[in-house]
């Protein structure tokens, strides 16, 4: 088996600080959307989905010279009539990690304008090697809300490693310091 077909086990793990709660709210269903698929959830076409992407500087999670990135995401979308139809997106994304390292990833939906409408974060174990992650289902908005959210991901970091994939960033530009 190829290297880039090899998916390593990963495990979830919902991260619950106070502030991730507040931030959190309902934002997250405790079930897998295979788990719930069911007569009040209905699959919604791929043209009706939000578009979804890496966010470019949460793309690298800088750990002690590890290598430990995001590369691709994508993802399906559903309705659920007993949440007020709410929307749910289920995100997979696909990245390598040198080694088994503990990940902290989050996916936000965004307005037109970027405004951040909900956010949730998970901290995700990856055993080494190439992995395709399908995360739990997040609400991005309600059917018939009128506006159209796109979700971004990438993984939650330090103000130090937000700096340093910044000025990485910005040097890959060729932008400088």
């Amino acid at each position: 088996m190829s290297d880039l077909m090899a998916a390593s086990r990963v495990n979830y793990q919902q991260i619950k600080s106070k502030t991730a709660r507040r931030v959190m709210g309902a934002l997250v269903l405790p079930v897998f959307l295979s788990a719930c698929l069911g007569a009040n959830v209905d699959q919604i076409v791929q043209r009706q989905c939000p578009s979804v992407a890496i966010l470019n500087t949460a793309d690298k999670l800088p750990l002690n010279g590890q290598t430990v990135e995001l590369n691709a995401a994508s993802l399906t979308c559903s309705i659920d009539r007993n949440q007020d139809n709410a929307l749910l997106a289920e995100v997979t994304l696909t990245g390598r990690v040198s080694e088994k390292v503990k990940m902290p990833i989050f996916v936000a939906a965004l307005d037109i304008e970027n405004r951040q409408l909900s956010r949730t974060q998970f901290a995700v174990t990856g055993q080494g090697g190439v992995f395709n992650l399908t995360l739990p289902p997040v609400i991005y908005g309600k059917k018939g809300d009128g506006s159209k959210a796109r979700l971004v991901a990438g993984f939650v970091l330090t103000p130090a490693q937000l700096a340093a994939n910044r000025a990485d960033y910005r040097q890959k530009l060729g932008l400088g310091e």
